[in-house]
């Protein structure tokens, strides 16, 4: 299974002896949101892709790939790396990592990946763990290390994903997964003829009634300089101010229509 595509196309998931449909479930939905989609299944409890799809909704593509093993040795006979998920520390050579120091160790390697999670009411047997290169151990509470399977699996698979992409992924996308504008800083000029309209505002609203305005204003210069403005912010905090001189502006216009017309 070696061969090209990120860390992410060479990576399986393996679930042994996994006890309930449900939890399969969820690590599909896990494996959607951190886009892998390799998911072998060793000796399940139960298995039925239909339902499975019913519980983790548009994940077809990752259902229809799930291959179905016999035995944990047949799993992986054709990866290169076996990282077994385990809540105990074994006293064996085995390497073992947390899941992001082994997300980084591993994602550096042209080599296909196998992520190993055990069954729910034991997880992994002594006999499983040695078939597997390296452990992976999240850093629970250690009153209460059990964790449910699909919670562990994201947890695993948000770092792998981190890893294989790096910060790339984060500054070039919002949430809404559209590229974003980049937009210029602020210039100087634009930010003195922004100062001010902000102080017209800022005294038609009676802010620096009695007072030198001098002062406050430097305080206004010193918090926007400091943010760092781009034009679309500036231009945000400008219409602001000019809102501000309009409603002045149709405040007086009212009170001089009423003085007006209690004449």
């Amino acid at each position: 299974m070696s061969g090209g595509g990120t860390q992410l196309d060479r990576t399986v998931i393996v679930l042994h002896e996994a006890q309930d449909m449900v939890n399969i479930a969820l690590v599909v939905r896990a494996m959607k949101n951190m886009g892998l989609s390799r998911l072998r299944l060793v000796d399940p409890a139960d298995f039925d892709a239909w339902r499975i799809s019913g519980i983790a909704h548009d994940t077809h593509d990752v259902v229809d790939r799930i291959r179905i093993f016999d035995d944990l040795p047949t799993a992986l006979a054709d990866v290169d790396y076996a990282l077994g998920a385990t809540a105990r520390r074994r006293s064996t050579r085995q390497d073992w990592w947390n899941p992001e120091q082994a997300a980084t160790r591993l994602t550096a390697r042209e080599a296909s990946l196998a992520v190993v999670f055990g069954r729910e009411d034991r997880g992994l047997s002594n006999e499983a763990l040695d078939l597997c290169h390296g452990l992976v151990c999240i850093p629970t509470n250690l009153e209460h290390t059990s964790m449910n399977l699909a919670h562990a699996a994201v947890v695993i698979m948000y770092e792998l994903r981190k890893a294989a992409l790096g910060p790339k992924d984060w500054t070039e996308r919002d949430l809404s997964l559209k590229t974003r504008k980049q937009t210029p800083p602020a210039t100087h000029a634009e930010l003195e003829a922004f100062f001010e309209t902000w102080q017209r505002a800022m005294e038609e609203i009676g802010l620096f009634h009695g007072i030198d305005p001098v002062p406050k204003m430097r305080s206004f210069r010193n918090m926007f300089q400091r943010a760092g403005l781009d034009r679309r912010e500036l231009g945000l905090i400008l219409a602001t101010a000019y809102e501000m001189l309009n409603f002045a502006e149709r405040e007086k216009k009212r009170a001089r229509d009423r003085a007006e017309a209690g004449r």
